[in-house]
């Protein structure tokens, strides 16, 4: 889950990581009508912006934030009396690291746009990283290696499959705590960061780029991936929304099936289940999705009190989602990996 691949250069993995990007751009449709103004945008990814709002979140502030984190996760997880947890503290410090890290890239990045070069409509439809500041995939991650190798190196140590859910939970925690301290406005740019970090370590996305590398462009199992990627997110909230209508009643540890925590986790969630999908289907097998995934999803199940029957009925219907999204031959490809998924999940 957490293995960080070296950049490769094939025109595949190129290609993926261009749309795999459009995740991080702001999402300025979920500001309030207040604070959807161009002027107050620019004004806090301006230079003295950034600097404003990451003093909002010095040290001390971070550090409070994921050793509460760290709490709330091993609440989380106390049933199982796992004696790794006992590091908590380590992995808090080293979350915490990440985000004074993540702090210093947003600052050292400057929107290049003005007032006199945008007009308020062309500015809120621009969907370019220049114009925001916001630094490629590949930048971001050089910058974080390190301390992802600290957590690769905690998730290693721990030798449990239990470990990957536990460090994405904290993550998805501090993350929230610390957007609690923040405008909204300030939210919509700094969770660009916040959340390739959570994704860095809940999605396999670079394993589904060195899968790509083995393809050529023009091969039908890549083009299939690279005409769906871009629908990944539509395609979970479209799924999530037919998910909650047939267990309306849930409620786990995190809350009502539609609090925001629980949505934003399922959504997620169903994100990683279609990356599973794909690289099982640039490999040519199961083996990802019988060993890792399956297992996952089995340790998560329990910590969260989420009845197995919940996530076999999910991945149906995102497979049913994916497969009505597909041309005749398309599916044909797809369905042996899709019937696959499913089996797996149906069996446990």
């Amino acid at each position: 889950m957490l293995k960080i691949l070296d950049p490769s250069e094939a025109d595949t993995v190129k290609c993926l990581v261009n749309m795999w990007v459009g995740r991080y751009f702001p999402n300025l449709t979920t500001l309030p009508e207040d604070f959807y103004h161009h002027r107050q945008l620019l004004n806090t990814v301006s230079k003295q912006g950034r600097t404003y709002t990451a003093h909002k979140l010095k040290q001390p502030v971070i550090d409070q934030a994921c050793s509460l984190a760290a709490v709330r996760t091993r609440d989380l997880y106390s049933h199982h009396g796992a004696s790794y947890f006992k590091e908590t503290a380590n992995l808090a410090k080293i979350t915490s690291r990440i985000y004074e890290r993540l702090l210093e890239i947003y600052q050292e990045t400057t929107s290049v746009v003005s007032s006199s070069q945008k007009n308020q409509e062309n500015l809120l439809l621009d969907s370019s990283l220049a114009i925001w500041g916001i630094p490629t995939i590949g930048e971001v991650v050089t910058a974080l290696s390190p301390f992802l190798k600290e957590l690769q190196d905690w998730h290693s140590h721990a030798k449990n499959w239990q470990s990957a859910g536990f460090i994405t939970t904290q993550i998805t925690l501090s993350n929230a705590i610390l957007l609690e301290r923040l405008d909204p406005v300030e939210q919509v740019f700094l969770n660009c960061y916040f959340n390739f970090l959570e994704e860095q370590v809940a999605l396999p996305w670079q394993r589904m780029c060195s899968a790509a590398a083995d393809h050529s462009s023009n091969s039908p199992l890549f083009k299939l991936v690279e005409r769906l990627l871009p629908s990944t997110r539509e395609i979970s909230v479209a799924t999530y929304n037919k998910w909650k209508h047939v267990f309306p009643i849930y409620y786990g540890n995190r809350g009502a099936i539609e609090h925001p925590a629980t949505r934003h986790s399922s959504i997620r969630d169903f994100d990683m289940f279609q990356v599973y999908l794909w690289i099982s289907l640039l490999e040519g097998n199961f083996i990802l999705i019988e060993q890792e995934l399956l297992t996952l999803c089995a340790i998560v199940n329990s910590t969260l009190k989420i009845p197995w029957d919940m996530t076999a009925d999910g991945t149906v219907l995102l497979i049913n989602e994916i497969l009505s999204r597909l041309e005749t031959d398309e599916k044909n490809r797809v369905r042996p990996y899709a019937q696959g998924m499913i089996n797996a999940f149906m069996r446990k």
